[in-house]
């Protein structure tokens, strides 16, 4: 991180999903979603000295936004304090539409990302690279879906293997190697 001081704080409230023709209202896990990041908002607000710098970033689809709003809306949080992301479809573009909401600030501000628990390992290999020089913390919500739908939604942030994935394979097998050595030497000698 950089040697700036923190000044605000973001919500970030990953809300995407895929909506059935029979559904009405928002689903279970989402909704607790959406309670975690008023939570999070409520602590923000009784706590933090920069307070009244907190936004919520909204993530979501075009069909969910006046239901989530509404939510938030219902909880006390003003319309001027959300800002709405229906461009992004997965962790990566999140990260960079968060990069543009927030690069023109002189200070930046501490991030919250509130998203599903399972969420966890695609967050721990895209954030620190995309949202490198930002305090970032990870906030997992329940969620009681199947496993097969969280697979299917959790394949859109599925890591990639950059460059620093092979290299940290090759270090691996460089010091598992140098090991097998030493401790095959060591074996022979001590014989």
């Amino acid at each position: 991180m950089n040697d700036r001081f923190i000044d605000g704080n973001v919500v970030v409230l990953y809300a995407i999903y895929k909506s059935s023709s029979t559904q009405v209202g928002l689903p279970d896990y989402i909704l607790r979603r959406v309670r975690m990041c008023l939570d999070i908002y409520r602590i923000i607000i009784r706590s933090k000295p920069d307070k009244n710098k907190t936004a919520i970033y909204l993530v979501t689809n075009l069909d969910s936004i006046r239901n989530i709003k509404d939510e938030l809306q219902n909880a006390g949080i003003g319309e001027d304090s959300i800002m709405v992301d229906t461009n992004s479809k997965n962790l990566r573009q999140t990260c960079d539409g968060i990069n543009r909401f927030v690069k023109d600030r002189i200070n930046p501000p501490k991030i919250y990302f509130v998203g599903s628990v399972w969420q966890r390992k695609s967050f721990d290999s895209i954030v620190p690279r995309k949202l490198k020089g930002y305090v970032v913390q990870f906030e997992g919500a329940l969620d009681s879906r199947s496993v097969v739908e969280i697979d299917n939604e959790n394949a859109l942030d599925a890591p990639k293997k950059g460059i620093q994935f092979y290299k940290k394979q090759a270090k691996d097998k460089a010091a598992n190697l140098l090991l097998n050595i030493l401790f095959q030497n060591n074996r022979k000698s001590g014989r």
